[in-house]
């Protein structure tokens, strides 16, 4: 069997998905991602993400796998990633039909991740572009559906037209970033499985010199940023003075570089990526055949929010809590002694297997946490953080 390459990056969250609609749409969720309900071989349902970064691609998670009711028959392996970052992971090689609403797919190739190590323990399984070019395709994060027009066309009145670059199932639009007056203007991937705003690759990071940059900036550590990635990785965030995408302009929203990018941060044909922070304000229309892309602005821009400079993934499929994934170093939570791979047990003197998916989300909206964590060397301890503007 020929060897199957797959490029793929995602940070994402999880919750209890909508039901399909009647009129040809698929509902998802959105929650700094795209959440769908999906079927394989009309009997096994998973929830997936919609990832218009992972070129034609359909994968499901290993944990997901072994207690699923999916059996399988015939197992290859498939490699992932670039350089010294490659890695191998099972491929089930059955032919698999995959559906979405009305979107059927059939594939021969479906990679197994450990995708829930980068996502959370209700994540089963990622979607990506394909065939995208032969329908168009409405991504309406206002009322929260997909949906393909396999008739009829959509009602682009009201929508701004841009052109966009249509190659090997991606979608690149033309964007500008602005940081302590460098201007980085060109081709960006657009990816809805990414949740910021802009992340540069690292040869544009190395070209326009980012580390030299007069702008504020943090630096993060991140466990499993991405499949592929290290274990973890030092991350750079910094305050952009403005970002151009069509008419819009977006005032002083963060972004990020990882000074050794691998997979969709490497070498790559573009010079980042823009995620959902950027494409959740509008409704979108995407004509790939025709090399445009509909917009049309829905939201206003909001004012930051008193906020955590920590994050955690929700991993009770394999374990007691919430696993710490992300810290600013010399942040409020590090210095508290808050470290990568802790277990978070109880929020606010409630475990946090009682939490909602919602409750979850919205944690970093309190003002107040006190966390009673077990530490990597398995000793206890309770950390009490207010909610601070980070920028």
């Amino acid at each position: 069997m020929k060897r199957f390459i797959v490029w793929l990056f995602v940070a994402i969250t999880c919750c209890s998905l909508p039901v399909m609609a009647q009129n040809d749409s698929v509902p998802f969720l959105y929650r700094s991602h795209l959440y769908l309900r999906s079927t394989i071989n009309d009997t096994v349902n998973l929830n997936i993400v919609f990832d218009t970064g992972g070129s034609d691609i359909f994968g499901v998670d290993s944990v997901w796998l072994k207690h699923s009711n999916w059996i399988p028959k015939y197992f290859g392996k498939a490699s992932m990633g670039s350089g010294d970052r490659r890695i191998i992971v099972p491929l089930v090689v059955d032919y698999t039909k995959m559906v979405i609403g009305n979107i059927e797919e059939y594939y021969n190739r479906v990679p197994v991740f450990k995708l829930r190590d980068v996502v959370d323990c209700h994540v089963d399984g990622i979607w990506g572009i394909k065939n995208i070019a032969e329908y168009p395709l409405e991504i309406n994060y206002e009322k929260g559906y997909l949906k393909r027009y396999k008739t009829g066309k959509p009602n682009t009145e009201g929508y701004e037209r841009m052109p966009i670059r249509y190659e090997n199932d991606r979608i690149m639009l033309q964007v500008e970033t602005v940081i302590g007056g460098t201007v980085i203007r060109g081709w960006y991937l657009m990816d809805t499985g990414a949740g910021g705003s802009v992340e540069f690759t690292s040869k544009t990071t190395s070209e326009y010199r980012l580390d030299t940059i007069s702008s504020k900036r943090h630096f993060i550590d991140w466990s499993n940023y991405g499949l592929g990635n290290k274990k973890q990785e030092g991350i750079v965030k910094m305050m952009s003075d403005r970002i151009v995408l069509g008419n819009d302009t977006f005032i002083e929203k963060p972004v990020k570089y990882i000074p050794e990018g691998t997979g969709a941060f490497g070498d790559k044909p573009y010079l980042g990526i823009i995620g959902n922070d950027i494409l959740s304000n509008y409704n979108m229309i995407v004509d790939a055949k025709n090399s445009v892309l509909y917009l049309r602005r829905f939201a206003s821009d909001e004012a930051p929010t008193p906020t955590y400079d920590y994050s955690f993934r929700n991993r009770t499929d394999i374990g007691s809590g919430w696993i710490v994934s992300m810290l600013y170093r010399d942040g409020e939570a590090a210095n508290a002694g808050m470290a990568l791979g802790d277990t978070i047990k109880a929020v606010n003197g409630r475990p946090v297997s009682d939490y909602s998916w919602e409750e979850e989300h919205n944690l970093s909206d309190t003002p107040r946490q006190v966390l009673d964590i077990a530490g990597t060397d398995g000793q206890e301890k309770r950390i009490v953080l207010e909610a601070k503007l980070l920028w």
